[in-house]
């Protein structure tokens, strides 16, 4: 039987829901990035980010692929589940942009296809933007499974970031939860008071009502909130929540970082 509207949100909002405790799970690990300071870890992985966006070589990105994957693996997160995150979504992405350039970029002639010419230079542009889309997200997602979301606002405080900026991304991860338990206990009361399938139409009808309902609750709880947050002293500031401290292993994990980044630079402009 084919699943129904309301079946498919509420399986999507458990995932969600689940995905994200499991996150958590991967943060407390003793892996190496793990033990990290938060403001080295953003740094150093951003830096890495930077360097892999604008390299032109495809050995390279492979090369800094193959480190994230090597952290992955010392940092103890499933390799299967850092890979399925990275690669379920970079080819429908990546190739809605990457595919047509392999056409339309001039150069020696690979194939024709359906009365189009495919090109060499067309075809290394696309596998070198899907590379350099996967191997960056590789290591936004190693920050993400590695760093627990108190840690994350305490490091964007100590980098001066804006208060409002982190107040508005902390209240969006924190009630994101509530709002998906919200929508998942409508649904379920709904799907308790039907008596028979739901038609497409039908179903989508109340997946209308269940959305302008749950952004009304959304906007009433942000006003709500905003309201009581005032009340308690809130000037748009936000302190950090502990104090960090730089260890042996930041100032080594820094050191090979900038080695990293200068060799291959160096490499791939001929300088070395």
């Amino acid at each position: 039987m084919e699943m129904g509207f309301l079946e498919e949100t509420a399986r999507e909002v458990l995932e969600f829901t689940t995905e994200a405790v499991f996150s958590e799970r991967y943060a407390q690990k003793d892996g190496l990035l793990q033990k990290l300071d938060p403001r080295v870890k953003i740094a150093c992985l951003t830096v890495l980010i930077a360097t892999v966006v604008f390299l032109q070589d495809i050995g390279a990105i492979i090369t800094f692929y193959l480190l994230a994957l090597t952290l992955a693996v010392l940092s103890k997160l499933p390799t299967i589940e850092f890979t399925k995150r990275v690669w379920l979504f970079i080819p429908i992405f990546s190739g809605i942009i990457a595919v047509p350039s392999i056409f339309m970029l001039p150069g020696e002639t690979a194939f024709k296809i359906l009365g189009l010419t495919a090109t060499w230079e067309g075809i290394r542009w696309a596998v070198l933007f899907t590379l350099r889309v996967a191997t960056a997200v590789s290591y936004a997602i190693l920050f993400t499974m590695t760093s627990r979301w108190n840690e994350i606002v305490s490091a964007l405080a100590s980098f001066r970031v804006p208060g409002m900026v982190i107040t508005i991304a902390t209240l969006t991860y924190r009630y994101i939860f509530l709002l998906a338990k919200l929508l998942l206990d409508a649904m379920h009361a709904r799907r308790a008071r039907l008596a028979g399938e739901l038609g497409k139409v039908e179903s989508w009808k109340e997946a209308g009502k269940h959305i302008g309902a749950t952004f009304i609750k959304a906007n009433a709880l942000g006003e709500e909130l905003y309201h009581a947050m005032l009340s308690r002293g809130y000037v748009n500031e936000v302190q950090p929540l502990g104090e960090f401290r730089f260890k042996g292993l930041d100032y080594t994990f820094s050191a090979l970082t900038v080695l990293t980044v200068v060799l291959t630079v160096a490499f791939t402009r001929g300088l070395l």
